[in-house]
């Protein structure tokens, strides 16, 4: 990614870490639509993208105050949208086998 990029993620990461809460609104305009288009590359799922993308949200959220290296919040959060994707597809999978 160009360092610009990331530069302007490690200062809206901390500026919400300073309790700026437009920071928030920034990162998620800049990151919702990714997050949704990764979930849905594992998932194959419209509904379960968006569900993901909004569950990352909510971790992100939770989580933000405490990330201690801003220059990562896409790795980080990229991590928690494949994580969800993984936890959707495995649920999936034992739906599928009870059936």
């Amino acid at each position: 990614m160009h360092k610009k990029f990331l530069e302007s993620d490690k200062i809206l990461v901390i500026q919400y870490q300073e309790g700026e809460k437009k920071a928030l609104v920034l990162l998620i305009e800049k990151w919702h639509k990714t997050f949704c288009n990764k979930a849905f590359w594992l998932t194959k799922d419209v509904d379960a993208s968006k569900d993901i993308a909004q569950d990352t949200w909510n971790v992100i959220i939770i989580k933000l105050k405490d990330l201690k290296n801003p220059n990562s919040f896409g790795s980080w959060a990229l991590r928690i949208v494949y994580s969800k994707s993984f936890d959707w597809l495995r649920a999936q999978k034992r739906i599928g086998a009870k059936q």
